[in-house]
């Protein structure tokens, strides 16, 4: 019997899927994965758009079925999937939203890719840069990783006042947190940073870090030097213990600098904003619209709106698994104190 590909599957649930000029038919999402960020901001997000009859969540499964269940009853969802081979068989989604931890994120996408149907999946795309990498090669239906600083407004702004200086040489990103002590910190939450920085300045094809410890507890942070494709030099400090929560990026040109404040989730700088240094002097300074902790001042509506019109329009997204595999190849090669260079490879960790 042959065996249709992912492709061809993609094609022919195009062809089922009703257009939207046709029918006010809201697309019909399976949610997998129902954690506490899930049910802080994912599921409160796709409320919101249910409200607007953009998406009805068709079914959730979790692991643990009570969790399934709890959020079910929270969200008025009518099913819970017993099963991943339940949520497989559901002839009656468009798509599916992959909310589960990166440990087990690439082997939840390849069951699903046997149905064809458009992905959405949490950051980062995989655990490591390998699983990252056959992501990028593998998955050909429409696809969005929920890297949100792609889509905050405040942060989508600063990327038109970038966009629109002459001469780049320089950029910066300080990711500094207080007290996150866990593995992986650079792969887990500082990788927003790098490929926020890569929205902004394109890919990153050299890096060298420099690595440090904490006498008083023995935390690790790390300082890594960049070069841009373009040629744009750049700086990353990523401090996971530090006493301050903040997430800044600067952007230099001859005449003028820009600096973000981005009010995300856990950091101090609540409103956020844009300053604008113009030779020598504050040209003015733009803040950011939304209330603390907003789910449109974080980004998450807008990821899920821009990835429902991929589902119905085959259209582009500004954040996915092909323009997210370099981003994990530099944060793995940072946290292992790995250079990267033209003229060597990186090997992605099995």
């Amino acid at each position: 019997m042959a065996i249709a590909s992912s492709a061809d599957l993609f094609k022919l649930n195009q062809r089922k899927m009703a257009d939207p000029t046709k029918t006010d038919r809201p697309l019909r999402a399976a949610i997998i994965g129902a954690g506490d960020w899930a049910k802080q901001y994912h599921f409160p997000a796709l409320a919101l758009l249910a409200s607007e009859r953009a998406v009805h969540i068709a079914g959730v499964w979790n692991r643990t079925t009570e969790t399934a269940e709890q959020v079910a009853r929270q969200f008025s969802i009518d099913r819970v999937y017993r099963s991943l081979d339940e949520v497989l068989n559901d002839q009656h989604i468009d798509c599916f939203v992959v909310l589960v931890n990166s440990n087990v994120l690439a082997e939840t996408v390849w069951r699903l890719l046997v149905r064809g149907l458009p992905i959405f999946t949490e950051k980062p795309p995989g655990g490591t840069y390998r699983e990252a990498l056959a992501l990028a090669d593998g998955v050909t239906v429409p696809n969005l990783v929920a890297f949100n600083r792609r889509y905050m407004p405040i942060n989508r702004r600063f990327k038109v006042f970038a966009d629109a200086i002459e001469g780049v040489y320089f950029a910066e990103c300080h990711f500094y947190r207080n007290e996150r002590l866990y593995d992986h910190f650079v792969r887990e939450t500082g990788v927003h940073g790098i490929n926020y920085m890569e929205y902004l300045c394109g890919p990153i094809r050299e890096l060298h870090t420099e690595t440090g410890r904490i006498a008083r507890n023995g935390s690790q942070f790390w300082i890594s030097s960049v070069t841009f494709e373009s040629g744009t030099r750049g700086v990353f400090k990523f401090f996971p213990c530090c006493g301050s929560s903040i997430e800044r990026y600067e952007v230099h040109g001859q005449e003028t600098s820009i600096y973000l404040h981005c009010p995300q989730s856990y950091t101090s700088d609540h409103p956020g904003r844009i300053e604008v240094h113009k030779n020598g002097y504050v040209d003015s300074i733009i803040y950011d619209a939304e209330e603390e902790g907003d789910l449109l001042s974080m980004g998450i509506v807008d990821e899920y709106r821009e990835f429902f019109a991929a589902v119905l329009h085959g259209s582009g997204t500004a954040s996915n698994f092909a323009n997210a595999c370099n981003t994990m190849k530099v944060a793995e090669a940072i946290e292992a104190g790995t250079p990267i260079s033209p003229n060597s490879s990186t090997q992605p960790n099995s």
